[in-house]
């Protein structure tokens, strides 16, 4: 019978616990949400540093939250946008790394990947690219050497 009055007694107050909690924690997702539609209007307006800031305050304030996944993956979205002049590949390999490392059960985790292996494969190019120019620049060289001895100069 003590149990049933204890019962009665508590689970009022546990429920209005809960309540408050629920509340709060709803609170905290319409801050986070704000700040990513925020942060992704300033993408669409071209300000990637001011955007890149918003996601990372989301990321800091709401650490391990779903409005963190999306701030993670707008950051490496940001470094990779053809219209940025200031992008960064291997700065976004980097935030794609992360964004797979620490959401593994996000949606975009497959499109994340593929943004990754692009990117890494372009980077991996223009290095191969960039060792090539630098052979032929050091052929034009050798041959103009040759092509002076040949002269005798």
């Amino acid at each position: 019978m003590n149990r049933i009055i204890l019962a009665i007694v508590l689970l009022p107050m546990l429920a209005a616990g809960t309540g408050c909690a629920t509340f709060s924690m709803h609170k905290g997702d319409e801050a986070a949400s704000a700040k990513v539609t925020e942060a992704q209007k300033l993408l669409r307006e071209s300000k990637y540093a001011h955007a890149i800031a918003e996601f990372r305050k989301v990321i800091q304030e709401h650490p391990n939250t779903e409005w963190a996944a999306k701030a993670k993956y707008g950051i490496a979205m940001a470094y990779v946008s053809a219209s940025n002049p200031q992008k960064d590949y291997a700065v976004a390999v980097a935030e794609f790394d992360e964004f797979l490392a620490q959401y593994p059960q996000d949606e975009r985790i497959p499109e994340a990947r593929s943004w990754r292996q692009a990117l890494k494969v372009l980077l991996d190019t223009k290095k191969d690219n960039d060792r090539l120019n630098q052979n032929i620049e050091k052929l034009k060289q050798l041959d103009v050497r040759q092509e002076e001895k040949r002269l005798g100069r």
